[in-house]
């Protein structure tokens, strides 16, 4: 009795052996069962899953070639960056070092663009762009100052037959020996002679009352009789000549600096009217003397 009762736990135990075998091999079948229908997919569907294994490779190699490229890209672009890095350097030290003579050069050659751009190229004296912006400066800077600014306009007579009996290499020449004569009369420092066109000269007297305009433009008529310019076509001298005509004011703000162009033109056209190898001015404005 006493035995059959000690059989009974090791019973028990077995049966629960046995409950957990079927259990694994249940398991077992199923996991059997679970391989069997991956294998048989994949012997159904093995060529897709190769094509999409070729495919997504192609990818990763073309992907790692793009890398690779991009990695020689930047490479060189770092390389270039530390090439220019290192130019600049050597660019800003030598102009740390040479900075005041690179200054000076930089200068002399503004300098020398703002002459040329201010010089007739024929005459060699101020061009009609100097000469405006020269005038309407002293014409404001004698405003300020209340001083009288005068304006000699000058033309030389019958030069279209000149051109016509000499020549036109002739008539430069002409123009230059004549620009040069009325250079030389003219030695202050704010004192201009420019081109104004064609065969007509400016010059720019500030601080200059009438009587000392009208010495200046004796000078002139002076220095070219001088230059002794055959002139056979001229029917007013058998040299070249001037005609000249002198304006001079006080600028006031109700006056602007055309005026002044103005009136000596007007005094230049009587000149020319009144037979040339003259010059006329006015001191109000209205009555023109003839000199």
């Amino acid at each position: 009795m006493t035995e059959a009762i000690q059989n009974i736990p090791r019973e028990a135990q077995l049966l629960e052996e046995i409950s957990l075998l079927h259990q694994e091999i249940e398991r077992l079948q199923r996991a059997n069962q679970d391989l069997y229908l991956s294998l048989t997919t994949t012997a159904e569907h093995g060529d897709i899953i190769e094509a999409e294994l070729h495919r997504t490779n192609e990818q990763l190699l073309a992907e790692v070639e793009e890398r690779k490229k991009a990695q020689a890209t930047l490479k060189a672009l770092l390389a270039a960056i530390s090439k220019r890095k290192d130019d600049l350097e050597i660019v800003v030290q030598t102009i740390m070092e040479h900075g005041d003579v690179m200054d000076t050069q930089w200068a002399l050659k503004l300098s020398e663009i703002n002459q040329i751009a201010s010089l007739d190229s024929l005459t060699q004296i101020a061009n009609r762009r100097r000469f405006d912006e020269h005038l309407e400066y002293q014409w404001r800077q004698m405003m300020r100052e209340r001083s009288p600014i005068s304006l000699i306009l000058c033309d030389i007579d019958r030069f279209k037959q000149f051109n016509d009996a000499y020549g036109h290499l002739a008539g430069d020449d002409c123009l230059q020996r004549v620009a040069k004569s009325l250079a030389f009369c003219v030695n202050r420092p704010h004192d201009l002679v420019a081109r104004f066109g064609g065969e007509e000269f400016a010059i720019v007297l500030p601080k200059t009352e009438l009587q000392g305009a009208i010495y200046v433009a004796e000078r002139l008529q002076e220095e070219v009789a001088r230059l002794k310019i055959s002139h056979s076509d001229s029917l007013v001298n058998t040299h070249v000549t001037l005609s000249i005509g002198i304006a001079s004011l006080i600028p006031t703000p109700a006056l602007a600096a055309e005026e002044l162009i103005h009136l000596a033109d007007r005094y230049l056209y009587i000149a020319k009217q009144q037979g040339r190898n003259q010059i006329i001015f006015s001191s109000d404005r209205s009555q023109p003397t003839i000199l």
